[in-house]
């Protein structure tokens, strides 16, 4: 038999071993091991801490729920402006009430001292 190398395989395939090689020596250690499972702990803490996020995130008003609000607090806003006009109108009322009411007194105190 004849072999013919062609060379761009025969050094894809002499790297490739060395690769295969050199991943093999490096993952054969405990260290990496111990890496890899505190890798996959501190995964799982941050899954923890996402899902709880996405929970609060849930929970939050979202922007149709702030713009009922909204709206509500301008009807709510309207309503003190009208409460406050007919609580001028009767204050104003009360002014001229007292008014009078003094006059009345005044007018029968000032009877009172004639006789």
């Amino acid at each position: 038999m004849n072999f013919n190398f062609d060379s761009t395989i025969t050094v894809s395939l002499v790297f490739s071993v060395i690769v295969f090689v050199f991943a093999w020596y490096r993952t054969r250690d405990d260290k990496l091991t111990e890496r890899l499972k505190s890798g996959g702990d501190r995964m799982d803490r941050h899954e923890t801490r996402i899902n709880q996020l996405e929970q609060s995130i849930k929970a939050m008003p979202d922007k149709d729920d702030l713009h009922a609000l909204q709206l509500e607090m301008v009807r709510q806003t309207g309503s003190l402006a009208e409460m406050s006009a007919n609580f001028q109108g009767s204050m104003k009322i009360m002014e001229r009430l007292e008014i009078i009411v003094s006059r009345h007194e005044d007018h029968l105190l000032e009877r009172g001292k004639d006789r």
